[in-house]
């Protein structure tokens, strides 16, 4: 049997490492930030402890890179950024978006929306991962708060503080996606109409 190439080892550890971070996810979901231990990530990916350290230098590495590998596997970044040029009203492009966010079956997403509400205590979280956090906190902001003020201006928004509405709106939706979407996955089109009467005038 040949020896792997360079290209076929650089796939092997990718692989091997993203299996690490998906494990990560997982367990710091179930457990928190503070309980989780390397074993514990370790036991999940069914790797050996040792293995974990050739990739990451410690448990808020993982976290951290676990998080932000995350962000780009489930595609919301590129997701946001497509409906920003969406012919569509602002109404039904929070819709849209509320739709995509609650009818997805990979359990990424799920798990980092449950880290994120886990990271009460600001004092223990490691500073780059509440910066990273904040970041993604921005990102879905400047999304919402400009399609809640034309929405608004369109009549199709109710009229409140725009930035109160994003805040209730978007805490009421990372903890439905946080929680078993099973629930809003079945008739999930009147589930979301039903939703979406926290903010519009129909």
């Amino acid at each position: 049997m040949a020896p792997l190439n360079e290209n076929q080892l650089e796939q092997i550890r990718q692989e091997r490492k993203e299996q690490i971070m998906s494990a990560a996810l997982q367990v710091f979901a179930d457990n928190g930030i503070k309980l989780t231990k390397i074993s514990m990530i370790a036991k999940a990916a069914k790797v050996s402890h040792g293995l974990i350290y050739h990739y990451f230098s410690s448990k808020e590495e993982v976290l951290y890179e676990s998080l932000k590998w995350a962000t780009v596997v489930n595609k919301t970044i590129n997701f946001l950024e497509e409906l920003k040029t969406d012919n569509l009203s602002p109404s039904e492009k929070i819709k849209k978006f509320v739709l995509y966010a609650l009818s997805s079956t990979d359990s990424t997403s799920s798990n980092v929306f449950r880290i994120i509400q886990s990271l009460d205590n600001k004092e223990e979280t490691p500073k780059e991962v509440q910066e990273y956090v904040d970041s993604l906190g921005t990102m879905y902001i400047e999304f919402f708060l400009p399609l809640i003020i034309e929405g608004q201006k369109a009549g199709e928004i109710i009229k409140e503080d725009p930035e109160e509405l994003v805040g209730i709106f978007l805490t009421t939706l990372s903890g439905i996606i946080a929680d078993d979407l099973t629930f809003w996955q079945e008739d999930i089109e009147q589930k979301v109409e039903i939703l979406l009467r926290m903010i519009t005038t129909r």
